[in-house]
């Protein structure tokens, strides 16, 4: 398998992404708007659409499309702050429209690539960018663990504390939007959303602190990533789908197993108290 220069490449971005998409992911499921990476994995899906059409560079104008999109989420939810959620619900709508319309315009082999990724067709420069976001999202969350928790865990208290809310918020945003619009061309758009979501899934049913919560997601993003692209290898699957079926086993296998442990916690204390 990796005497293929193909899946060597395939392998090195998998494993950038494994670890920067359940960073960037853990911040919008920690503020309970994990549905922010479908509205933009959708609008990534627009980006490209109106870039084919418009004779664009696709991967660009999902980028544009993203960061544009994410700051309309954060405008509305500061405006509506009792319904955080109705920016995601506004831009998932409007992304799913635009990219309805807009593929009448496309060619459908071409389209059909960004829906559930082509890692294995990446070229350098989509590799020099995916390297580049991974080195800014684990940059910035190393130096700032300390701000982005204290953001999430109290916004108002992290401002009596001297943290500039407002500049970290906008970071955590821009970084989701720029992994998102990269990811969209690697491992699809519809594809990218279930690993923002599935591997803190399953790393908070350890019910760990904050930062054990993050370090586990990556190890199960890693070890999904590179099952996921050695089944496709061997299956002849789509890699982004098959990774994100194998993020699916491990989250229904520790929700199975946890009760099961704490059942038998909770009987050898019982068996304790009595003996």
């Amino acid at each position: 398998m990796f005497q293929s220069s193909i899946m060597v490449m395939a392998f090195i971005v998998g494993t950038l992404l494994a670890v920067a998409i359940p960073l960037v992911g853990s911040t919008a499921v920690f503020k309970r708007l994990s549905n922010t990476g479908d509205a933009l994995a959708h609008t990534s899906l627009a980006g490209v659409a109106i870039g084919l059409a418009c004779g664009l560079n696709p991967l660009i104008t999902s980028v544009i499309a993203c960061v544009v999109s994410i700051f309309v989420i954060e405008l509305i939810r500061k405006k509506f702050s009792k319904f955080s959620e109705l920016g995601v619900a506004v831009v998932l709508s409007a992304g799913i429209g635009i990219a309805g319309i807009m593929t009448s315009y496309t060619k459908v082999s071409n389209f059909d690539s960004y829906l559930f990724g082509s890692i294995l067709l990446i070229d350098n420069l989509e590799l020099y960018l995916v390297i580049g976001i991974f080195a800014l999202d684990v940059l910035f969350y190393v130096f700032f663990h300390k701000q982005i928790f204290a953001t999430i865990y109290n916004e108002e208290e992290a401002k009596v504390q001297g943290i500039n809310t407002s500049l970290i918020n906008f970071i955590q945003s821009l970084l989701l939007a720029l992994t998102i619009a990269l990811s969209a061309k690697t491992i699809g758009s519809l594809v990218v959303s279930s690993l923002i979501v599935l591997p803190i899934a399953t790393a908070l049913q350890f019910k760990k602190n904050y930062l054990s919560t993050i370090l586990i997601a990556i190890g199960f993003s890693l070890v999904s990533t590179f099952l996921g692209l050695t089944g496709s290898y061997y299956l002849d699957y789509k890699p982004g789908s098959t990774i994100v079926i194998v993020a699916v086993i491990f989250l229904v296998i520790c929700l199975l197993i946890n009760p099961l442990i704490n059942f038998i916690k909770t009987r050898n204390t019982r068996n304790k108290k009595v003996n």
